[in-house]
């Protein structure tokens, strides 16, 4: 490819990339509703569909089949729901029980850390002692900024529950809509819109399922094959309120950079400080299994999916994280996948 086609497709590439940025802060908050109610529709539309040939009026089968998905996820939504709340009821009530369970492990900890500073030479030991006890001092009042935290985050999830329930009226309003008027929107697009869009928009459309569906759809099975194994590992190790930090577990696992070994490994360093051995070496035996499991699994379930440089993949983990911490990890590596499909789009039509 010459020095003109390739700066003609990098500056389409920059105008859509912008174009989609614009687009989602502007549109994005109108939209997201419709565009959960549709993913819904759409994965009624095979049953919908079914109904429809039996001469069943569509708007009766997307009706009955839009309430029926909504009825089976609801109910795993709240049998899940139960379970988890139950465990963290439990949790909170035995907070401050476990908050002074810690005070012994943590004393002979500091122990053994001031005497191991007292060995170094005065200025440097002094430097060291007081920082022991500085970070002791501070971590006596942890439990009550936790409380705060926790009271904070609760706080702000009331004040935004108008707006989420205004949210998910609009998402479940609009999936009915959506799946009995799916074929006309479908023919309208097809009768309304240029052939040069509509080949051009199928065309991203197959790339973009075929990437950043798969790489999706994996990254939901990993987690949910290792909240699986951690919440066995967790009732066989007889931990309370396996569910729940299994769950807690497999989240954090998903994030990038992060793993099961931020968790489970201080917890079995802990354990071990307690004297609890027995369960140290079941925890880090635990976090090896299901480290080894997912590095096992993760290559076959997603291949090429990415299809990144691992040279750019670090790079949008850190301009991600660099610029909206966490959830940026995770939106700056998908956003690439986008950008790589759009530019190899925009080559193969220049």
């Amino acid at each position: 490819m010459d020095r003109q086609r390739i700066l003609k497709t990098a500056v389409l590439a920059a105008g859509a990339v912008l174009g989609g940025w614009l687009g989602l802060w502007l549109l994005g908050p109108v939209l997201l509703p419709f565009g959960v109610g549709y993913l819904f529709a759409l994965g009624a539309q095979p049953a919908v569909d079914t109904l429809t040939k039996r001469h069943i009026p569509r708007w009766a089968a997307a009706g009955l089949t839009v309430t029926l998905l909504y009825a089976a996820l609801g109910t795993a939504f709240y049998a899940l729901g139960w379970v988890l709340c139950r465990e963290t009821l439990a949790l909170a009530r035995q907070l401050p029980e476990l908050a002074e369970s810690l005070t012994g492990p943590a004393a002979r900890v500091e122990a053994w850390l001031l005497e191991r500073a007292y060995r170094f030479p005065d200025g440097v030991g002094q430097a060291l002692r007081q920082g022991v006890e500085e970070f002791f001092r501070s971590g006596a009042g942890l439990a009550g900024r936790a409380y705060n935290w926790v009271f904070s985050l609760i706080s702000g999830a009331l004040k935004k529950l108008p707006e989420l329930m205004l949210f998910l009226v609009t998402a479940v309003l609009s999936s009915f809509m959506l799946a009995a008027k799916l074929p006309e929107l479908r023919e309208l697009w097809r009768r309304k819109a240029p052939a040069l869009w509509q080949r051009r928009v199928q065309a991203v459309n197959r790339r973009l399922r075929a990437t950043l569906g798969g790489w999706v759809k994996t990254q939901v099975q990993l987690m949910g094959v290792t909240a699986l194994v951690l919440t066995a590992g967790l009732l066989v190790l007889g931990v309370d309120y396996p569910v729940l930090l299994g769950g807690l577990i497999a989240l954090i696992d998903a994030l990038p950079v992060f793993g099961s070994g931020t968790v489970l490994l201080p917890w079995a360093l802990w354990e071990l400080l307690d004297g609890r051995t027995t369960l140290a070496v079941g925890l880090a035996a635990l976090y090896a299994g299901a480290s080894l499991i997912r590095s096992a699994l993760e290559p076959r379930m997603l291949g090429k999916q990415m299809g990144l440089d691992p040279l750019l993949t670090l790079l949008a983990l850190y301009a991600g994280f660099r610029y909206f911490g966490i959830l940026g990890m995770i939106l700056f590596p998908v956003g690439a996948i986008l950008v790589k499909q759009l530019w190899t789009h925009l080559e193969s039509n220049s």
